[in-house]
């Protein structure tokens, strides 16, 4: 019988007798509509979705180009046409993707398919029948077929003349890599060019074949191919599969441990797509369609395949998507007539090239951009690592998507200081730098630096409070008391009690009076009982004041110069906070300090008040007016107490890369934190309500900072080894750990930063949200970081607000503190911030990638001269007008930064669950008034954050839209 193709496209796919065609298209025909799953299909995803995007039509000439693969680089692609003069059938040729040129590499004659370009852009192999003596006969019967007015269907010849062979470039010294009888096609390379893959039936005729396998194989040449594996020059040829069946195009994968190939079953109704090792062990098969699936190609991570199936009836192949496991159901990649084949990604993986055939039966090359990302999300797959793809030296916004993915995904658990999932992304880093070759900058030439911190606290087994003498009470832990992490650990005996009110000790100013709550006090070898927060019912002034007084820390170190042994502290009964016992958590450590700090259930204090005769509420309301009262002694009443801290110590990582230039006698360091929350267990989180203790996972804060890091360094590794003039000074590339507690380990570099001679530091920290402007902070640190924003604005036309403050709350503080002159790019705070809303899919990428083109330019203007760009200024903290910036009360207000021209404070808007969000705040609210205080400023804004009282429904005043609105919001203390 006349063996005929399936499809009406190019080569490398299967044949199949007339007979089974018939059984297949019944076998095949949803019995549903072709928009629905077909319940004999086996399951898959066909929802519509945009996988592709901006598609575009690749190849024009002739009635049919396919198989087009493309090189290592990803400029160029050899596909197979039929455009050759004088021959009607494929012949293979190179195009290239950047000026368009097309090359013809094959000989010209006979038939050709399955190209490859090697790895070293030096030579191709494709398969070809220009051998065979009947070439020519061959070629007039297929013309004087095409001329008839009754065409036959399509058939793809599996000619037993079809040899493997290479060629250059330009299509000469041609070498034959195949000599044996039958079919030697669909071969290509391994990535390292040592290997071919490639399908042959040439068992078919060396082994004696009997009963139905001789008929099978007789009726379809193809039953016995096989896959089959060789080194390059044709020698060690090893078969790699012996199912009886059609195995064949074999593809490896990025990393060249894998191969993945279509398997026909053995009377050729269906093909499935297989994995397995590239010594033929671990044969897998990943789809379950019960169709004719085949042209499988690897993404370059190796998570997931690309193939065409009929799934959905052999008039409308499609192609799908199926993870390597082959534990997910298939996802619908393309959703237009006709057919869809023979896809391949490119090296990147940002794009994919397809064949498609229209109605008329012509098929040419198709591309179009491909969402890895949300490939990822339709098949439930984790992020990519950046490492398995290919990663552009140029800064791409693909390349930056792939970076925030990865790094703010659900692996790495909010990044923790010191964490394990720490140890996993440092490692990644520190491969890449490498590779890109940049040397290690930590000590003895490593890529890490470690610091050790204390990371967490937990209460031990010996924990005792107690009072004895003529009042007796003994405490239960985390239900009556619990130690504080800054306490000092140990017996504690027994002492006298003194309640000293708020325990404030605040001196006299010019317009504020001394508050001094110990005045006339011996509290010597005593424990003192204190209230929390401050003062409520004082002028916002006075609350202002006194605020800078009463942060616990502050209140125990007051308790020790007063000579105290402990520190009891606990809410009073009108403050409205809540008792939070059995969540101990680190707070700090106060390195000098020789005081246990306990804290005190309200009903325990109520009690100890009342034995001395006292009623604490009445007490408390007298201190709220800001009277100072004299304390009270419990009469006959002594405290002993244990206080058993376990403190967990760990190690967080730097990541450290230095690009050294020959004769630079100084550097330019451009560094990122990569750490972030964890589960809001490190740091200040942010998070409410059912969002607490969830993975906080920092895609701007700042994940966003750390791929511009990578960028940057890939972009002048490559910079380093095309144009090495370019570059006058070193360049220092940091990742750092223990940014939000406290820059640990930018502080743990600088301490000895002289040997590395850094001239000026650039900093990112959350440069994933630009809208409109970016941030250039910290400019007053040096004396021309103004004339040098100002040329690179005009040089890259990226919006900038330049700010001269370097007292900031990010690592750029280190380095100014060590001297050096800084610039911080950060593009503005958002109602994500600090909670676990901060995910990849809100970034603005191509912002991040405008960003970087500013960063670049003041890189570039630092270090293309040997001389220093910037020196040193020293600038008096503007802290004074901000004092207290860590805010005792929160709003969930977000204030724009970029406001120019307003009188009062714009918002962005508010945080989720938050005073703010509840009170009604809204995005480009502006704040004129707030707690009876005029708003005209930030400065405003937060001097009168620091003397509203909490839990306390007051009135904020908000510009929109022209007209003023009342809105009623009750801060909330910070817990």
């Amino acid at each position: 019988m006349k063996k005929v193709k399936v499809l009406l496209t190019g080569a490398c796919v299967f044949s199949l007798t007339v007979s089974l065609i018939s059984c297949q298209f019944k076998e095949a025909k949803p019995s549903k509509s072709p928009s629905e799953t077909p319940a004999a299909s086996g399951s898959f995803s066909n929802e519509k979705n945009t996988l592709l995007g901006e598609a575009r039509q690749l190849t024009f000439v002739g009635p049919k180009s396919g198989e087009g693969y493309f090189s290592p680089d990803g400029k160029k692609m050899i596909f197979q046409s039929e455009r050759a003069p004088g021959n009607p059938f494929y012949q293979m040729y190179v195009i290239d993707l950047v000026n368009g040129e097309t090359t013809r590499v094959s000989p010209g004659a006979g038939k050709t398919t399955c190209g490859w370009i090697h790895p070293s852009m030096k030579k191709v192999l494709y398969s070809s029948t220009h051998l065979d003596p009947e070439t020519k006969k061959k070629t007039q019967e297929e013309y004087d077929n095409r001329k008839k007015a009754v065409k036959a269907r399509y058939s793809w010849s599996f000619d037993d003349n079809y040899d493997i062979f290479s060629s250059d470039l330009q299509g000469k010294n041609i070498q034959r890599l195949t000599k044996e009888k039958g079919y030697d096609a669909e071969g290509s390379y391994s990535p390292d060019g040592q290997w071919i893959a490639f399908a042959s039936n040439r068992a078919g005729y060396t082994e004696k074949l009997e009963g139905e396998d001789k008929k099978l194989f007789e009726q379809d040449s193809s039953y016995m191919m096989d896959i089959y594996i060789m080194k390059a020059d044709g020698t060690q040829v090893k078969r790699l599969t012996t199912s009886k069946g059609y195995d064949g195009g074999p593809f490896f994968s990025a990393d060249g441990k894998k191969i993945t190939w279509r398997r026909f079953s053995p009377n050729g109704s269906t093909a499935e797509i297989f994995t397995m090792n590239v010594d033929g062990t671990d044969q897998k098969q990943i789809t379950q369609l019960k169709s004719m699936s085949w042209a499988p190609f690897f993404h370059p991570s190796g998570d997931y395949v690309i193939f065409g199936s009929s799934v959905l009836g052999y008039s409308n192949f499609e192609l799908f998507i199926v993870d390597t496991a082959g534990t997910k159901a298939p996802v619908r990649v393309t959703f237009d007539d006709g057919f869809d084949g023979l896809p391949v990604f490119t090296p990147d993986g940002n794009s994919l090239s397809w064949t498609h055939r229209n109605e008329k039966g012509e098929s040419q090359i198709m591309m179009a951009k491909w969402d890895d990302i949300l490939a990822r999300k339709l098949l439930g797959l984790s992020a990519q690592d950046p490492a398995a793809g290919s990663l552009a030296p140029e800064v791409k916004v693909e390349d930056v998507k792939k970076w925030v993915y990865y790094l703010a995904s659900s692996e790495f658990q909010g990044r923790g200081t010191g964490s394990s999932e720490e140890k996993v992304y440092t490692e990644k880093l520190a491969q890449l730098l490498k590779s890109w070759g940049l040397e290690g900058a930590g000590p003895q030439g490593s890529f890490f630096e470690t610091f050790e911190f204390t990371s967490s606290v937990n209460l031990g087994s010996q924990n005792l409070l107690e009072v004895v003498g003529s009042y007796k009470k003994k405490y239960e832990v985390s239900k009556d008391f619990e130690p504080i992490s800054f306490s000092k650990t140990g017996d504690f005996r027994e002492a006298p009690i003194v309640f000293v009110g708020y325990g404030i000790k605040a001196p006299a100013s010019d317009k504020e009076t001394e508050y001094n709550s110990y005045k006339g006090l011996d509290v010597k070898g005593k424990w003192v009982l204190v209230l929390t927060d401050l003062p409520m019912d004082v002028s916002p002034q006075r609350r202002h004041y006194l605020n800078l007084y009463s942060r616990l820390q502050h209140k125990v170190t007051v308790a020790k110069n007063e000579g105290a042994i402990g520190i009891l502290v606990a809410n009073g009964v009108n403050s409205g906070l809540p008792q939070k016992f059995g969540q101990i958590k680190f707070e700090g450590s106060l390195s000098e300090s020789t005081l246990a700090v306990v804290r005190l259930a309200t009903d325990a204090a109520v009690d100890l008040l009342k034995y001395a005769g006292q009623d604490l509420a009445s007490l408390q309301k007298k201190l709220d007016k800001g009277e100072v009262l004299e304390g009270v002694v419990i009469p006959s009443a002594y405290v002993k107490a244990k206080v058993d801290l376990q403190f967990k110590k760990s190690q967080g990582t730097n990541v450290l890369a230095k690009l050294a230039v020959k004769g630079a006698t100084s550097s330019v360091m451009i560094g990122a934190h990569g750490d972030h929350l964890g589960h809001g267990q490190f740091g200040s989180s942010l998070a409410r309500g059912p969002e607490i203790g969830r993975s906080h996972y920092g895609a701007d804060d700042n994940a966003s900072g750390v791929s511009g890091v990578m960028e940057l360094a890939h972009y002048y590794a490559d910079l380093k080894k095309n144009s090495p003039h370019k570059l006058q000074k070193n360049l220092y590339f940091a990742v750092w750990s223990g940014e939000e507690l406290g820059n640990l380990g930018s502080s743990h570099f600088t301490k000895d930063i002289k040997k590395h001679n850094i001239s000026a530091y650039i900093n990112m920290d959350m440069i994933g949200r630009l809208n409109g402007r970016v941030f250039v902070q910290g400019l007053g640190s040096g004396d021309t970081w103004s004339q040098i924003a100002e040329e690179v604005g005009i040089r890259t036309a990226v919006p900038m607000i330049v700010q001269e403050d370097p007292y900031l709350p990010t690592d750029s503080l280190s380095f100014y503190m060590a001297g050096i002159p800084t610039a911080n790019f950060f593009t503005g705070s958002h109602a994500e911030y600090h909670t676990p809303r901060d995910i990849p899919d809100l970034v603005n990428y191509e912002g991040v990638v405008k960003v970087l083109k500013a960063v670049q330019g003041f890189a570039d203007l630092l270090s293309d001269s040997k001389v220093s760009m910037v020196k040193y200024v020293k600038v008096a903290s503007a802290q004074n007008k901000l004092e207290g910036r860590t805010f005792r009360v929160y709003l969930g207000t977000i204030p724009d930064y970029s406001q120019e021209g307003v009188k009062g404070v714009r918002v962005t808007g508010a945080s989720k669950d938050s005073p703010a969000e509840a009170a009604g705040v809204k995005e480009k609210d502006v704040i004129i008034e707030f707690d009876g205080t005029k708003i005209e400023n930030l400065y405003d804004y937060v001097y009168t954050l620091q003397s509203v009282k909490p839990n306390k429904e007051t009135v904020m005043k908000v510009m929109r839209d022209g007209k003023v609105l009342d809105l009623k919001i009750t801060p909330k203390l910070k817990e």
